[in-house]
């Protein structure tokens, strides 16, 4: 999957990832945004002679900025995907479905203030069976699964949701395993499958879920 080339992404893992709590240590999204807006402290390791108080704004500004590239680049990954099964017959494409966002009510430790930020929950992609062999399929499914690290890096966690019909399982026509891997960093990516009454046989639905964000900057 290409990464978007913008600025803010460059830290995105590093505000977003592996944080047990959001304000946690030296190392936490407190921190690394008040590096990006100039106001650390020596406890993050930065110039403490810049003024916190008139970063305030900043630090939530910046944060949504990151929270906006995420979701755009979930996005271009679900358009990523589709795109590469486009050339294959009808009944073999993929289909993009919903991409879901969730407000969040982010309270600053600093100000007290609380922001109701945007942020990526999920994205969904219907994957058919049929072109499953595929280098297209495969491209695919790549793209998806990078996507799911990806996301698992930024937030800590990720997890996939394949739903299935009840007749391609009685066929044995899909794998029913789940389990939990790991990204190229280290962080968890559960994926979780389930019957489906929505879907028509021969298609599998794939959910893209990001890490949940708990609330403290």
């Amino acid at each position: 999957m290409r990464p978007l080339k913008l600025s803010v992404l460059t830290f995105a893992a590093l505000l977003l990832g592996g944080c047990a709590s959001l304000d946690q240590a030296t190392s936490s999204l407190s921190c690394m945004l008040a590096r990006v807006t100039g106001s650390a402290g020596a406890s993050c390791g930065g110039d403490s002679a810049a003024s916190t108080q008139s970063a305030q704004g900043d630090r939530f500004d910046k944060l949504q900025a990151v929270l906006d590239q995420e979701a755009a680049q979930a996005r271009q990954a679900q358009e990523q995907a589709v795109n590469a099964m486009q050339k294959l017959p009808p009944s073999q494409r993929a289909v993009a479905g919903p991409v879901h966002m969730l407000n969040v009510n982010i309270t600053d430790s600093q100000s007290h203030r609380t922001r109701t930020m945007s942020t990526l929950d999920s994205i969904t992609v219907d994957m058919p069976l049929a072109a499953k062999g595929r280098p297209e399929y495969t491209q695919a499914m790549d793209g998806l699964k990078a996507l799911a690290n990806q996301l698992a890096d930024n937030r800590g966690s990720a997890s996939i949701t394949v739903e299935q019909t009840e007749a391609d399982i009685q066929a044995r026509r899909v794998n029913t395993a789940t389990g939990t891997s790991k990204s190229p960093q280290g962080s968890p990516v559960s994926v979780y499958k389930k019957t489906s009454r929505s879907l028509p046989a021969g298609m599998e639905r794939y959910t893209i879920q990001a890490g949940e964000i708990r609330g403290k900057l």
